[in-house]
């Protein structure tokens, strides 16, 4: 993939050489599919696209090509709740992003890619269980804690590109109306994936070659979660939950490293 890292200077051979890997078709699948399941849910895209885009590509490829282009889909809805999010509930939640996430960087910048590949295992089935289950933490939120969910989400969501365990476990069984919950987490996920995409920048993790895949990979996405939407008023929304649960499931299991020979 040398010849990708080489550009500027011809993007378009560049992106012309990715469009004849068969990975980069099968990314773009597996993109339609997280983008549909995201749209339609409203969580679940990163759960089913970055572990298997990591299996295809490697995590350094893989985590910075995903910011990149939910930067040019969901990321700008997000910045449209932050006039109306609840800071007192946001800014210590995103101080804690903020600690944490030079660290998450360097990890996915240094660390084996095969153990990163397994810590992602670790969060998506984490993930899942507490969606399944329905668990939520029910206390009162206060700063530090707050602080502490926010530095753990960024962690977790530099190293493997997953924020969301903590996030929605610790602010989705709050006794504010839906709307607040939502549009908080909506202007949190903004901000931070803005700071995210940053930092990427500055430690030289956007590469051509994770620009080139993201260019490629990105309408696909972004028409599935067109079509995500779509749905969400046409069909049950318990038997769509019940799928994407599946999905990630699917997802996880193939994206294990122990698969990586059984697919070859």
């Amino acid at each position: 993939m040398s010849y990708l890292l080489s550009l500027p200077g011809d993007f378009a051979t560049g992106v012309w050489a990715a469009l004849h890997e068969h990975r980069v078709w099968f990314l773009l699948a597996v993109s339609l599919i997280g983008g549909v399941v995201r749209g339609y849910s409203g969580f679940g895209g990163a759960l089913i696209v970055i572990p298997l885009a990591a299996m295809t590509f490697g995590p350094k490829v893989a985590v910075p090509m995903f910011y990149l282009f939910d930067l040019g889909s969901a990321t700008p809805y997000g910045y449209r709740s932050v006039p109306t999010c609840k800071w007192p509930q946001v800014l210590p939640m995103l101080i804690g992003h903020l600690i944490m996430l030079p660290l998450g960087t360097w990890l996915l910048a240094t660390a084996d890619p095969t153990m990163v590949r397994w810590g992602m295992e670790g969060v998506v089935v984490l993930m899942l269980a507490v969606l399944v289950s329905g668990w939520r933490y029910t206390g009162r939120p206060n700063p530090p804690l707050s602080v502490g969910v926010g530095a753990l989400a960024g962690l977790m969501g530099a190293v493997a590109g997953i924020s969301g365990p903590p996030i929605l476990a610790y602010w989705l069984g709050q006794k504010d109306d839906a709307a607040t919950i939502r549009g908080n987490i909506m202007a949190y996920y903004a901000l931070s994936s803005t700071a995210m995409d940053l930092m990427f920048i500055v430690t030289g993790l956007f590469t051509w070659q994770v620009v080139i895949y993201a260019v490629i990979v990105w309408p696909g996405y972004a028409f599935g979660l067109w079509g995500g939407a779509k749905l969400f008023h046409r069909s049950s929304e318990r038997m769509f939950r019940l799928s994407a649960y599946v999905l990630i499931g699917i997802a996880a299991v193939l994206s294990a490293p122990i698969m990586d020979k059984l697919l070859k």
